[in-house]
């Protein structure tokens, strides 16, 4: 996770959202970026895969970012979100889908950007 510049009195890290496993590096152009799905701190060795819940689209991300509420993710490694299905709650961060908790005489059938499902009055 670091390269020597000639010269160098000490060993410089590779960037947030760039990595390497090598020895004897003697630039940053020898890190690596981080790919799809995966986040890479300042100096990482290996790439750390997303954990579900959440996601890092692109390239060159020092971070995982958690879905957003109305969305999920139960992979790990993930580009991305899944939209929360009719019927369902999906919280920030969530890595599965719950169902949607209406009182007797009503039901859910969509969950919008707060991503708590909206109950309505049976017909």
């Amino acid at each position: 996770g670091s390269h020597c510049a000639v010269g160098a009195a000490a060993a410089l890290p590779c960037e947030a959202g760039s990595y390497s496993n090598k020895t004897n590096l003697d630039s940053a152009s020898g890190c690596m970026d981080c790919p799809l799905g995966h986040a890479c701190t300042t100096g990482s060795v290996t790439p750390m895969a997303c954990r579900a819940g959440t996601f890092a689209s692109g390239s060159r991300n020092a971070e995982c970012e958690p879905c957003k509420a109305g969305s999920y993710q139960n992979a790990i490694g993930a580009a991305g979100c899944v939209a929360c299905g009719l019927g369902s709650f999906c919280p920030v961060g969530a890595s599965l889908e719950l169902p949607a908790t209406c009182d007797p005489g009503t039901y859910a059938n969509m969950t919008d950007d707060d991503g708590i499902p909206d109950c309505f009055d049976c017909p």
